[in-house]
């Protein structure tokens, strides 16, 4: 079974759609798992909301360079679907782990009790699985909405 093309990784549209899509799909996201951070834990709504959406530019920014890193990865070869998503996640969960590491390590947030931990990684689930999932979910939303849904590139390659 031969699989379909993957996502327009080109493009204006794209990447603004990309852009879009990743900040609110994270910003719900960093809504919901503020619980399972220690800073954040019984903070007022207002200030959560002023902090994930900090954060959700953030994220937002690391998906587009995602988008452009696959974008220049897959320029100039056809790709599958299948394999741009699956690189998209490796990305995400790659940075995510990164990211956690970093902070941990510089004191930026802990985790409350409320945080499932890969103890082999030392990190947080849900960020690790925040970018492995959204990254993917932001591309093809993008994919979507730039009106070319089965190819790669402006020119079909």
């Amino acid at each position: 079974m031969e699989e379909k093309k993957g996502p327009p990784l080109s493009g204006c549209r794209f990447f603004i759609v990309l852009f879009v899509a990743a900040f609110v799909l994270n910003w719900f996201w960093e809504m919901f798992q503020m619980v399972a951070y220690t800073e954040m834990a019984g903070q007022p709504w207002r200030e959560t909301a002023l902090r994930c959406t900090v954060a959700s530019i953030g994220d937002a920014l690391l998906t587009l360079g995602a988008g452009l890193l696959l974008a220049w990865r897959f320029k100039h070869r056809g790709a599958r679907t299948r394999r741009v998503y699956l690189q998209g996640a490796f990305i995400g969960a790659a940075c995510a782990v990164a990211i956690e590491w970093i902070a941990i390590f510089w004191g930026r947030w802990s985790y409350s009790d409320r945080m499932p931990q890969i103890p082999w990684l030392g990190v947080g689930l849900w960020p690790i699985l925040q970018l492995t999932l959204l990254i993917p979910a932001a591309l093809w939303i993008a994919a979507g909405w730039s009106g070319r849904p089965n190819r790669l590139s402006s020119r079909g390659v």
